[in-house]
C-alpha cells in the first residue's frame, strides 16, 4: 500500500497531509518510450492494470489514515497524469471527488498532470464537485528554459505550454501549483539556482503554489548514468535554502513548498553529510510554515566551500576529480 501522512501546509496553515499514489499504468511518456531523464516513477507500475473501480476502492482504503484528523491537505499522484483518460476515465475521477467532497476535514486536495492533458471541462466539472475546497493542479514544469527542458530533461513540453495550461486551470475554478526542478543536469550549482530562480520569475504570474522538488537519483534513469560516472552530483541543501529565502522574500503571498527527499543520503540532496538532516528539517520546517526564520537559523562550516562552488560556477565533473 502506497500512501502515508505527514505534517505539512495545508491551505495556507499547518495540518496533515494524506499521499496517495494510485496504482495506474503510469505516464504515457514513459510507456512511448521518451521518459523524462530524471524520472523512474512509472516503474512502480503494476504490470496487471487495475481495474477503475479497485482504484477507488484504493482511495477510499487510504482514506482511512485522515480519521479524526482536524486539518488535513489529500494529494494524489498516480507516476503519471490525473487527467490521462488512460490512466483514469473521467467517471473515476469525478467519483473520487465525489467522495473528497464528504469529508469537511478536508480542506486542500491536489492532483498533478503534465501541461498538455490540460481540458477545460475535465478540470471544471472536478472543481464545481469540491468548489468549497482549496483545489490545485499540479504541474511539471521543471524549468522555465526551453532548451534545459529539452537537452537536460527530456520533458516534451514547453513554458509555453505550462502558460496555457495554467489559464485553462484557472478559468476553470481551479489553482495551479507548479514544480520546479532544482538542478537539471548538466547545469552547475550555481547556474542551477539561477534557472530555478529564473523559472520562479517567470511562473508566478501563472502559479498559485510553488513546489521546489530537489533532484535525486533514482534508479535506470540517465541522471544515474551521468552520477554513476561522476559526471552529476545532486543539489546541494544550500541550494534549496536560497532558492526558497529568495523566493518567499521575492514574492511573499506565494506559497513555496519543498520536501527533500532522500536529504543526506548519497543519492539525495546533501550538503557535508553533518550538517544534512538539521538543513533537511529546516527546509521541511519553513515549508510548513512559510517562516523564513527557520532558514536563516541554519548555519554549518560547509557553507564556505558551497559559496566557492557557487561563486566559482565549478562543474560536477570538475568536482569529482577535486
Amino acid at each position: 500500500m502506497t500512501y502515508w501522512i505527514n505534517e505539512d501546509n495545508v491551505a495556507g496553515e499547518k495540518g496533515i497531509a494524506l499521499f496517495v499514489i494510485l496504482p495506474t499504468i503510469g505516464c504515457y511518456r514513459f510507456r512511448i518510450g521518451k521518459p523524462c531523464y530524471m524520472c523512474s516513477y512509472p516503474l512502480a507500475a503494476p504490470k496487471e492494470p487495475w481495474s477503475q473501480e479497485a482504484l477507488v476502492d484504493y482511495l477510499r482504503e487510504a482514506l482511512k489514515k485522515i480519521e479524526g484528523k482536524e486539518r488535513v491537505a489529500v494529494r494524489i499522484f498516480t507516476s503519471g497524469s490525473f487527467f490521462d483518460n488512460g490512466e483514469l476515465k473521467p467517471e473515476t475521477r469525478r467519483e473520487m471527488f465525489e467522495i473528497l467532497s464528504s469529508y469537511e476535514n478536508v480542506k486542500e486536495i491536489v492532483v498533478e498532470t503534465r501541461s498538455e492533458l490540460v481540458r477545460y471541462d475535465a478540470v471544471k466539472e472536478l472543481a464545481d464537485i469540491v468548489k468549497d475546497k482549496h483545489f490545485e493542479v499540479a504541474l511539471g514544469l521543471e524549468t522555465a528554459n526551453n532548451d534545459v527542458a529539452d537537452v537536460s530533461i527530456n520533458k516534451g513540453n514547453t513554458f509555453e505550454d505550462f502558460v496555457r495550461a495554467s489559464k485553462i486551470i484557472r478559468e476553470a475554478g481551479a489553482k495551479v501549483k507548479t514544480y520546479i526542478l532544482l538542478k537539471p543536469a548538466f547545469l552547475s550549482e550555481r547556474d542551477a539556482i539561477k534557472d530555478a530562480k529564473e523559472s520562479i520569475r517567470k511562473a508566478e504570474p501563472y502559479t498559485d503554489t510553488f513546489s521546489i522538488n530537489l533532484t535525486d537519483i533514482q534508479k535506470h534513469t540517465t541522471y544515474e548514468h551521468l552520477w554513476d560516472r561522476g559526471e552529476y552530483r545532486t543539489p546541494w541543501l544550500w541550494s534549496a535554502v536560497e532558492v526558497l529565502k529568495w523566493a518567499k522574500e521575492t514574492y511573499p503571498n506565494k506559497r513555496f513548498l519543498s520536501d527533500p527527499v532522500g536529504a543526506g543520503s548519497k543519492r539525495g540532496p546533501h550538503n557535508c553529510g553533518r550538517c544534512d538532516r538539521e538543513v533537511a528539517g529546516a527546509i521541511r520546517s519553513f515549508s510548513n510554515t512559510q517562516k523564513i526564520e527557520n532558514l536563516e537559523k541554519v548555519e554549518h562550516e560547509c557553507l564556505e566551500e558551497w559559496r566557492y562552488i557557487v561563486k566559482n560556477g565549478l562543474l560536477d565533473w570538475q568536482l569529482s576529480m577535486w
